[in-house]
Parts: structure tokens; C-alpha cells; sequence
């Protein structure tokens, strides 16, 4: 199991987030244990990323700031959201060759075959 980190609060408006990206944290602990799992929410947006492929991301494809976008008029409810969550860790762990079961730590992400450095559509 991961820890479980509360980076920041937000607003008043934004307090069920916080639950909510709790719970998503949690389940993506769950469910892919010991992956470096960070949930946020952005303007009401739920963005899932896994550290060492966001790194990867930056580094080998020159762009910041890869994960799972769900936005704020596509949220549904919090069993819909987590559910959405987990699957989309499911696929970036496959997209990146890492495998769904307990990480080590130790595997390095790989490059999809098709993707190209700056390339900004078309990554799924």
C-alpha cells in the first residue's frame, strides 16, 4: 500500500476532491501496488499520473506533465471517477511496458514504438 499524501486542500468549493483524490489514491494503490501514483484535480479536472512515467515522459519525449485528464464535465460520480482512474493507470502501466503487479522500483519506462519526441497528438 502507498502512502497517501494531501498536497493541498483547495477551496472551499473543491473540498470533496480531497476525499475523492483520496479514494482514488487508494484504489490505484490497490490495484497496481507500489507504483508511484499522484492524483490531482485542476479547475475541477482529475489528472492521474504515475511519477516515473511523467519523468520519463519529460525527458525522453520533451513533454511535461503526462497522465490521465478527466475533465470537470466528464467526472460522474465518485464510483464512475475512481473506476475511470484505475483503468486509465492500467493502460498508461501497459503503454509503458510496466507491468500491473506489485513494482519493484527497479523496471525503466519504455517508449511506445510510434511515439516521436515533441509529438502532441495522437498518443493512445
Amino acid at each position: 500500500m502507498s502512502d497517501i499524501v494531501v498536497v493541498e486542500q483547495g477551496n472551499e468549493d473543491e473540498g470533496g476532491y480531497v476525499a475523492l483524490g483520496c479514494q482514488i489514491a487508494h484504489e490505484l494503490g490497490k490495484a497496481y501496488p507500489l507504483h508511484p501514483w499522484q492524483v490531482s484535480f485542476q479547475g475541477g479536472a482529475m489528472v492521474v499520473r504515475h511519477e516515473h512515467i511523467n519523468a520519463f515522459v519529460g525527458g525522453a519525449l520533451k513533454r511535461e506533465g503526462f497522465g490521465y485528464l478527466l475533465p470537470k464535465d466528464k467526472l460522474g460520480s465518485h464510483k464512475e471517477v475512481v473506476h475511470s482512474a484505475v483503468l486509465a493507470g492500467g493502460a498508461m502501466l501497459e503503454l509503458f511496458g510496466y507491468p500491473r503487479e506489485k513494482w519493484d522500483g527497479e523496471r525503466l519506462p519504455e517508449v511506445p514504438k510510434d511515439w516521436k519526441p515533441r509529438q502532441e497528438a495522437n498518443f493512445a
